[in-house]
Order: C-alpha cells, then structure tokens, then sequence
C-alpha cells in the first residue's frame, strides 16, 4: 500500500521549527493558527545578539512578526533591519534623505489608491527577491488601514499531493511591468517623494519556481503573486490566467490569514520567502505614514 509523502521534509541542513522551545528574553503571542506573532518585552532600538536569536527563530516559526509601542528613527530601524541581512534599495521610489535604505509609504488625505493594495511579495521581480520587509508606522488612521498576511507555505500544505507535484513543475514568469511602468497601476499613485524612472528595470523578466523551497527551514511554499506575475513559463497568458488564478485564489484564502490593525510606533517584519500581504485601502479621507525597508534575498529554488 503506499503512503502519502508530508510536504514537510526535514534534512539535516534544515532546522525544524519548536514552537515548544522556551523564549527568555522576548514574550511571543500566536496571533492566528498558521501565521503570525506579537512579541512583546523588547526595544527594537537596543536589542543584543542573544535577543535578536530569539526573535529570528520566533520569525522563521510564525513568518511575520508584530511589535507595538516602538519609538524608532530611521537610522535605528536601519541598525535592527542589519541583523537580518543586508538592506536592499527600493528602484523605484525615492528614499528618505540621508536613509538610503528607508523609502517612506505615504497616504495622503485626498490621494485614491494605496501603495501594496494587492496580495503580492514584495520585489519579487527581481533576479534575488526581497528577503524580507520590515515596515513602521508613523501616523494610521483612527479606523481602517490594516495589513492581511498570507502563509504561503500553509496554503501550499493544504494543497493534494497531486496539485504539490504539478506545481512544483512549473515556473513563472515574473516583471515589475504590470505595476511600476507607465502603464502600470502605479502610473496613477502619487508619492511625495516623487518617482524613479529605471525603465530597465521595469522591463525586466526574471523566471522564478512556482513552488520554491525556503533556505533556512526547508519548507515549500507557493509563489506566485498577482500583480508581479506576467504569465507561466512557455505558456501563454489565456493558458496561464486559469491556473494563476485558481493559485491566487487558494493562497489568500481566510484560514491562512491573519490581519494586523497598526498603531503608532508598530512595527511588522514578514518574510517575503513564504508570506503574501495587502494593505487594505479602507480609510478615504485619512491619512498614513509609513518608513519601510527592505532586506536582501537570494535567487528562489
């Protein structure tokens, strides 16, 4: 008789996740059953080695994780951003002055659309996506603005051993064409930073598995996000579109979800490896600030 094969397979390079395992210098809360965490008992400003091994291991665990009453400059989010990685640079929208790394998400009073107000992961037309964001808020809106986060390793749990196999087979073609050229849905966002103009880059076409392994757990998680996803490889569009959307669809769905409502001084850290997010664009009339920053990745497998 044969026997199904869990979607989790541990090697002796990749390290399994404990959720018994005992924190001692962070306080971490599960905020839904398959992802995301609020930690509490830290300062974000001044957080030594032995302290950052904590929230790392609670990150991998939970993928986003939720810190609230943080009062931070941009140079100290830099400093805690640093012990994830290298800072990435956003290409396509200026950064705060003398924070080369830190590019501010503004909403202002009477602006319409939203910058993120789509599921997608952050960069992922790039040749190395994002690692992973990290993101704080200055000012919200008294009601509305929430982030949804998305487990795609979840969503890629609940799949048949049928649908795994098939996916895992494909590829997809990734662009930042679809948001950030002169077509693009951004074309119609303002910022008050203004723009970047780097047609290059928007043109650009990376091919990323639809299905990829994540480097420090071993974990598979689908990945294919809608607005940066231009069809799958060595298909064409009205091929790919039914298969995207049925993988869209499924991904997003509500029991792989949680939601965050900001305040000021929250600060969120997700991984762009295994985690969708969509800010929800519910508060007309309102206005929101944001800093965000973006850590290096390597090229998905």
């Amino acid at each position: 008789m044969s026997q199904s094969v869990s979607s989790f397979e541990t090697t002796s390079d990749s390290p399994t996740m404990d959720s018994s395992v005992k924190y001692t210098k962070i306080r971490v809360e599960p905020t839904s059953g398959c992802i995301g965490a609020e930690v509490s008992g830290v300062d974000l400003a001044k957080i030594d080695d032995e302290t950052f091994e904590e929230i790392h291991r609670a990150w991998l665990e939970h993928q986003v994780l939720f810190f609230r009453d943080q009062k931070i400059t941009p140079s100290e989010q830099e400093g805690f951003a640093r012990h994830f990685g290298e800072l990435d640079t956003y290409p396509f929208i200026p950064s705060l002055p003398d924070h080369p790394h830190v590019i501010p998400i503004v909403k202002e009073r009477d602006t319409k659309l939203n910058f993120g107000g789509g599921w997608h992961s952050d960069m992922s037309y790039q040749e190395k996506p994002s690692m992973a964001t990290i993101l704080y808020a200055l000012e919200v809106p008294p009601h509305g603005g929430d982030t949804l986060f998305a487990s795609m390793t979840a969503a890629y749990d609940a799949l048949s051993p049928g649908m795994q196999t098939m996916l895992g087979n494909l590829n997809a073609v990734f662009t930042a064409a679809k948001v950030h050229s002169s077509e693009g849905l951004y074309s119609k966002v303002d910022h008050p930073m203004g723009k970047k103009k780097d047609e290059a880059k928007e043109q650009a076409r990376f091919i990323h598995p639809v299905v990829r392994t994540h480097p420090e757990t071993g974990r598979k998680a689908l990945y294919m996000d809608a607005p940066h996803v231009e069809r799958l490889e060595n298909m064409r569009l009205h091929e790919s579109q039914p298969l995207m959307d049925f993988i869209s669809n499924h991904a997003t769905s509500p029991q792989f979800t949680t939601r965050f409502r900001w305040q000021p001084g929250s600060l969120a850290v997700w991984d762009n490896r295994c985690v969708q997010h969509y800010a929800l664009n519910d508060y007309p009339g309102q206005r929101r600030e944001m800093n965000r920053i973006t850590i290096k990745g390597d090229v998905p497998y």
